[in-house]
């Protein structure tokens, strides 16, 4: 129940086995409203408004973003990890109520990792984002008001700059190697797919110019329906990337592995991150190769975003601002596929190592 103002007062008004219940305020604004929400709930769960502790109202939130997104999902598993490492420890024991935007800051700029270390800019905003909705659902829940001001991130922090692969890295990178993921990392340069992305794809998936991402693989091995709306798309793939499908599957076949996964373990199960970010060190040690599997997908933008339109690629690497069921998957019939593949496939065609007929 929530108080409504009748011109001179708020009230809420119950009945409860057969009797009427009125619980009333003549406060105006905010905290009559408030002093009102703490009688009725001190009536009805034995405790007022804005006596939950920050623990509890975190405790809630996850429940409830749990319930929204799923407890395998990414932002639930951050948010709990970064709640208990940050957030927890500097006013776990506090009521909500009595938080101020100077606690909340407080919180920000004492956050620093295990080992003692000042956090990056981007986890520090990540920290931010996750308080701003912690206060949000007390907010709505009547534990406290929104603050009266912006939270900032303190100078200082890191902003790591985006490694990419420069033209003659991108050509180490297509050069033949042995290492079972290799053909995944080639794969990942020349879509821009996210790595979790591509280790969902299925042989179901692949068609004759398109991919279409249903799934992710995460960091823990969980499947999952991608990072956020508009991860679930169709990808077009020109005749490069349908190559190094087409290799993938039939070293698959030729190693025994009958696997629905493209980018498999060496048995045959589904691709693992951590496995597949080893071999990464090791090409990245032999070929002197900058940056992490994620920085392909950067490359893949980087190299495309002078030759293609900004929607197009938007499309491709899932950047869109809103999702459109029609406007996504109708997007192969119109031959806008057909054109990106083409891009797709000359700007990296200079960068494919030449394979003479013998090494065929």
């Amino acid at each position: 129940m929530t108080p409504t103002w009748d011109g001179t007062r708020w009230r809420i008004q119950v009945r409860h086995e057969g009797r009427r219940y009125s619980f009333s305020c003549s406060i105006p604004g905010a905290k009559g409203r408030r002093e009102c929400q703490k009688k009725y709930d001190a009536w009805y769960y034995g405790e007022a408004s804005g006596d939950k502790t920050v623990e509890r109202v975190c405790r809630e939130y996850l429940e409830d973003l749990k319930a929204r997104r799923g407890e395998t999902s990414a932002s639930y598993y951050q948010c709990a990890q970064y709640i208990r490492l940050y957030i927890a420890p500097k006013c776990a024991t506090k009521k909500m109520c009595k938080m101020t935007l100077r606690d909340w800051q407080s919180v920000i700029n004492g956050a620093r990792s295990e080992s003692g270390e000042p956090l990056s800019h981007k986890t520090l905003t990540n920290i931010r984002s996750i308080i701003m909705s912690v206060i949000k659902f007390g907010y709505a829940d009547y534990q406290c008001e929104l603050p009266r001001g912006e939270l900032y991130i303190p100078q200082g922090h890191a902003k790591h700059e985006k490694e990419i692969l420069q033209a003659d890295d991108v050509r180490r990178l297509m050069e033949p190697s042995e290492l079972w993921y290799h053909s995944y990392f080639c794969f990942l340069a020349i879509t821009g797919m996210r790595p979790g992305e591509a280790l969902g794809l299925r042989v179901s998936d692949l068609h004759k110019d398109h991919v279409t991402v249903r799934r992710a693989i995460n960091s823990r091995n969980f499947v999952t329906d991608g990072k956020n709306e508009n991860a679930r798309r169709v990808i077009p793939i020109g005749a490069l990337a349908h190559g190094i499908l087409e290799k993938t599957i039939a070293r698959n076949e030729a190693h025994k592995l009958h696997t629905e996964w493209i980018f498999c373990s060496p048995d045959g199960s589904q691709g693992i991150q951590k496995s597949a970010y080893k071999h990464w060190l090791k090409l990245k040690e032999e070929r002197n190769l900058p940056g992490t599997p994620y920085s392909l997908r950067h490359t893949f933008i980087s190299l495309m975003k002078n030759v293609m339109p900004e929607q197009m690629i938007k499309d491709i690497v899932g950047h869109a601002v809103s999702f459109d069921t029609f406007g996504t998957y109708g997007h192969i019939l119109d031959g806008e596929d057909r054109r990106a593949a083409e891009i797709i496939d000359l700007t990296f065609s200079e960068n494919v190592p030449k394979v003479s007929p013998k090494e065929k």
